[in-house]
């Protein structure tokens, strides 16, 4: 699909829809029309690789690999020793709250032991990886890179699942990029809207099948696999631990969050409101 007409240099908005990491992807670029089909074929490129290194569903994939291996020391190639340092930073800063092991024994300890002078890493004996959250928002963050600093295209909008990494269109410029935050629960209605002209943001939604209540949580940031894990982390422990940990731990991060009560929680600067974000209803400030 291309969105928006040409100028007079060729270039213009083009959109790619796929599905990939058990989710959709959508890239909205704008680049000159000879530019297009190099960046498609990157594009989907990077999603192709990343899939059959992290993703269960490959039985060869390296993240099979290692669960087959737990107990054991293994190498593992420099893409999986930077996503598991990543979860050993998050799993530590989450106080465990964010951890990417299984285990079917009641230690609550779990963790990698890895050794980045041999690459190498050791997963506790009978426990497995689950990568795939944390997988979503690294590729973002690693093809938005890709996209914006080597390639130099001047904006862009990935999207993977409920997690965004947008960038090139300041307010004073253009129309910034405007995401649309959904009611939990529901499949029309927004809780929020989010202008952004650079930055990441990711939503995490579950229901808690006793209660039935939906918890929710969005972060917004310039990283998109810290905003991915923060919202997981907090929408797992609740608006009132979530956004105390938050508050240790990442600065620059503003959070919309629903408690058990369907109350809205903002953890930020209270200027973004009305800016940054609009079309919303708080009930608590933090």
């Amino acid at each position: 699909m291309i969105a928006n007409t040409s100028n007079h240099f060729s270039e213009m908005f083009h959109r790619f829809h796929f599905q990939a990491l058990n989710t959709n992807v959508d890239i909205m670029i704008w680049a000159e029309s000879q530019e297009i089909a190099v960046i498609e074929r990157l594009a989907v490129e990077w999603f192709r690789d990343t899939e059959l290194r992290f993703c269960r569903n490959y039985p060869q994939s390296e993240l099979n690999h290692l669960n087959t291996l737990s107990g054991e020391r293994c190498k593992v190639s420099d893409q999986m020793m930077e996503i598991l340092a990543l979860t050993e930073t998050y799993r530590k800063a989450t106080h465990n709250t964010y951890n990417p092991l299984v285990s079917s024994s009641l230690d609550s300890d779990l963790h990698l032991s890895l050794d980045s002078d041999t690459k190498s890493v050791r997963l506790p004996e009978d426990s497995t990886l689950e990568l795939q959250s944390i997988v979503q928002n690294w590729i973002l963050l690693r093809l938005a890179d890709m996209f914006q600093h080597r390639m130099k295209l001047k904006q862009g909008l990935l999207r993977v699942g409920e997690s965004y990494k947008v960038w090139g269109r300041p307010v004073d410029s253009f129309d910034p990029w405007v995401i649309g935050i959904k009611k939990p629960g529901q499949t029309t209605g927004l809780l929020a809207t989010a202008t952004l002209s650079e930055g990441a943001i990711a939503t995490c939604t579950t229901q808690d099948t006793e209660s039935n209540f939906w918890n929710q949580c969005t972060v917004a940031g310039m990283d998109p696999v810290e905003c991915g894990i923060w919202a997981q982390a907090i929408a797992k422990l609740g608006s009132e631990k979530g956004l105390s940990l938050i508050a240790q731990h990442a600065a620059y991060c503003e959070v919309l969050s629903i408690d058990e009560h369907n109350k809205l929680h903002y953890y930020g600067d209270k200027a973004s409101i009305g800016s940054k974000w609009n079309e919303m209803n708080v009930d608590y400030y933090h």
